[in-house]
């Protein structure tokens, strides 16, 4: 068993498929603003990233509009899109055995705070975090930041920490903040195990049995 901790999780793509809530978000905002139609593909690179670097990209939008396109995805997702996601098989489970082993789990998101919350208490999760930090609109933060902001909360030391993502911007997040990385290829970002490992990581997980099998035996 390893030494780890404070276990820290992404969100989307990692604890939960929600991309159902992140879609409609965008259609949200396209009907209040008029904005153009664009691919599937493009839709779903909204999952993971921060959601100004996504508007822009695919809407080709700043100043402004960047921001108002923004608030309108928050909006959807704060009424309606917390209640559109789908927990990955085996989660809970999880989460009560590091508990039970008494490791801090925590949650840091690119999500806004304020939605990640809702979505734990919808799910009957948010007895099962000891910290949960996401973004906040006027106070945008970096994946880095919000870890950084785990360990000063909890006390721990970077080496017993550990975040567990699906993508680039989960593992430059854990490098810039100095702590291990846990890879998945069940979620937005990683496809292959040769994807994961273009980014420094000390296990790359297939399925949430395979983050048990590594964290808990």
């Amino acid at each position: 068993m390893n030494n780890y901790k404070l276990i820290i999780f992404d969100l989307d793509g990692t604890l939960a498929d929600t991309s159902p809530g992140i879609l409609n978000s965008i259609r949200y905002a396209q009907k209040m603003m008029h904005l153009p139609e664009i691919t599937l593909e493009q839709m779903y690179s909204h999952v993971g990233p921060p959601m100004d670097e996504s508007y822009a990209r695919n809407f080709g939008l700043s100043g402004d509009r960047l921001r108002q396109a923004v608030e309108y995805h928050k909006e959807y997702a704060v009424k309606q899109g917390y209640k559109e996601i789908d927990l990955y098989p085996h989660i809970t489970d999880l989460l009560d055995k590091l508990r039970a082993q008494g490791k801090l789990t925590a949650v840091a998101t690119l999500k806004a705070h304020q939605t990640a919350v809702k979505i734990f208490d919808t799910f009957g999760l948010s007895d099962k975090f000891d910290i949960v930090t996401g973004v906040d609109t006027k106070a945008p933060k970096t994946k880095a930041q919000l870890l950084e902001y785990c360990l000063e909360k909890s006390g721990c030391d970077k080496s017993q920490a550990v975040l567990i993502g699906d993508s680039k911007y989960d593992a430059i997040g854990a490098k810039e903040a100095g702590i291990d990385f846990i890879a998945v290829t069940y979620g937005f970002g990683f496809k292959t195990v040769e994807d994961a490992k273009e980014f420094p990581c000390c296990a790359v997980c297939d399925d949430v049995m395979q983050i048990e099998k590594f964290l808990c035996e």
